[in-house]
């Protein structure tokens, strides 16, 4: 019955013709192979200058920081199982107190940050979980996480409340790889092996947007803070933006020459900064409609990025580090050098980052402390400071 309403939904826009995207696709291709963007929204081309940070930079450079320790969290094998899962999820609730870990095991482990340790493991799913999002609403009670919702290959989207049991919110024909939640709005972004995102309503438990995209394989969705816009992206390395309410599409352009895997809107929505397999990190004007000149390219394929503030980032990947990079002095501030495979998720909790990997393991890097390396390290007060910006989060 659900493939049936998606095939037979009324789409916002009219699809381009497979000959003219396949043309567009084609030039795009060309010119951001020879260092120059394009803006779809604008259809002209645009200078897009590359920084490349190399291996011999990150080793060498005197401003960087490095032997940065991490708090490893230790996951225990669930008991049917032999192996620690490989980590694909994580999530840090408002407070900053838990964390939800999840990966390849189909399990969720509910982890206090001040301990490391597993105070509930949570078992619905039946596949690879690839996404977790916590509530940032008043029905958190003191001492135990808020709501949380999950999803991945077994296209089922599970919410969890605190003493009830787990609860299939909505399934979908096809694997999901993102969720994005706008408790404000009270509206779930899912996107995974489709070319429909969808915006469901979680207060009448119904549609309110299914919206289209012209690649079927999308890795990210989020909403902008405030919750009055949304953005996926995904293999063509094309990102697009709807407005929430009215479902129209305000923005699509093709900054990356392959697959993107993390999207973010800044604290007032009008940067977007994403990262992807052309090992490039870089920035968005949704008000010009124009590609912003900080791209840098790492020596790795770009798995995972956060936005610690809106001049601080941090970004990861197959070379299994992390690099803080810092937009408004452009130099990448710290190297953290612990995991021993893919870093494939992060996220920001109060002064610290998680980071979770291939590796099977979670580690938490102190920022303040960070901060206080650098300057110790006599780095440049002109850097900006590693603080992490709650109004990045998605109220």
């Amino acid at each position: 019955m659900l493939g049936e309403l998606l095939a037979n939904v009324t789409f916002k826009r009219t699809r381009i013709a497979l000959s003219q995207a396949t043309w567009r696709q084609a030039v795009a291709t060309s010119l951001v192979l020879t260092g120059i963007g394009l803006n779809p929204c604008r259809g002209v081309a645009q200078d897009n200058p590359v920084r490349l940070i190399t291996r011999n930079h990150l080793a060498t450079d005197a401003n960087v920081v490095r032997n940065v320790p991490s708090r490893p969290v230790s996951l225990t094998p669930l008991e049917e199982k032999q192996a620690v899962p490989v980590v694909t999820a994580l999530a840090a609730d408002p407070t900053g107190d838990f964390l939800a870990v999840a990966g390849d095991d189909h399990a969720i482990r509910i982890v206090m940050t001040s301990t490391g340790q597993t105070i509930r493991t949570l078992k619905a799913h039946t596949d690879w979980i690839h996404s977790l999002v916590f509530s940032m609403g008043n029905e958190m009670q003191p001492g135990f996480p808020p709501t949380l919702y999950s999803a991945g290959d077994d296209r089922v989207v599970m919410q969890w409340e605190q003493g009830q049991p787990p609860r299939e919110v909505v399934r979908f024909p096809f694997a999901i790889r993102s969720l994005s939640l706008s408790t404000e709005k009270n509206l779930l972004a899912i996107g995974g092996f489709s070319d429909r995102i969808i915006l469901w309503d979680l207060t009448q438990s119904k549609f309110k947007h299914v919206l289209m995209c012209d690649c079927g394989d999308q890795r990210c969705v989020r909403f902008c803070p405030d919750g009055e816009h949304l953005l996926c992206g995904g293999r063509d390395g094309e990102i697009v933006v709807w407005n929430t309410e009215s479902g129209e599409e305000i923005a699509k352009y093709q900054g990356h020459r392959g697959r993107i895997y993390t999207a973010s809107f800044s604290t007032d929505g009008d940067v977007i900064t994403s990262v992807g397999t052309d090992r490039r990190l870089l920035q968005y004007d949704l008000v010009n409609k124009q590609l912003l000149h900080r791209t840098i390219e790492l020596p790795a394929k770009l798995m995972s990025m956060c936005l610690i503030n809106d001049s601080v980032v941090a970004i990861a990947g197959a070379d299994n580090s992390i690099q803080l990079y810092d937009f408004q002095a452009e130099v990448v501030i710290a190297d953290l050098r612990e995991h021993l495979g893919t870093v494939a998720v992060m996220c920001p909790f109060r002064g610290s980052l998680a980071s979770g990997s291939f590796d099977t393991t979670v580690r938490i890097w102190d920022l303040d402390n960070l901060d206080s390396q650098r300057v110790r390290a006599g780095q440049p007060v002109s850097y900006s400071p590693i603080e992490v910006d709650e109004k990045l989060r998605i109220r």
